[in-house]
């Protein structure tokens, strides 16, 4: 699928299985990074607020287009990784998903918006 450059069926290839496998295991008690608290000795450390945006900002389409509630192109607007609405549709994968997101669907907007300033 990716040598026939066709980015929207790849993402219906991969987002299925990945999501069989890792909803499992987010559900799972024995996956939580917290256990029992009942023996001493106990630590502590400082937990600061910040903000990380994982499956927030407009919604995209394989190319890394914002779209409209509609679903319709919103000209000349792109977004990839932390900013993009998710190409994996609201799933997150875990730690350092969004890495990869942000190369992959930056490349394809990128190549897109030269694509549309080239045709201008």
């Amino acid at each position: 699928m990716a040598k026939k450059n066709d980015p929207e069926r790849m993402r219906s290839i991969v987002v299925g299985p990945l999501a069989k496998i890792i909803r499992p295991v987010l559900k799972s008690p024995k996956s939580s990074v917290l256990g029992p608290i009942d023996t001493p000795p106990y630590y502590a450390l400082e937990v600061r607020a910040s903000a990380l945006g994982t499956v927030g900002g407009p919604k995209t389409d394989a190319v890394g287009r914002a779209l409209t509630t509609e679903g319709n192109v919103i000209p000349g607007l792109f977004a990839a990784g932390n900013a993009g609405g998710a190409p994996l549709k609201g799933f997150y994968g875990g730690a350092g998903g969004t890495i990869s997101l942000g190369l992959v669907f930056g490349y394809l907007a990128g190549r897109e918006a030269s694509q549309r300033t080239q045709e201008t």
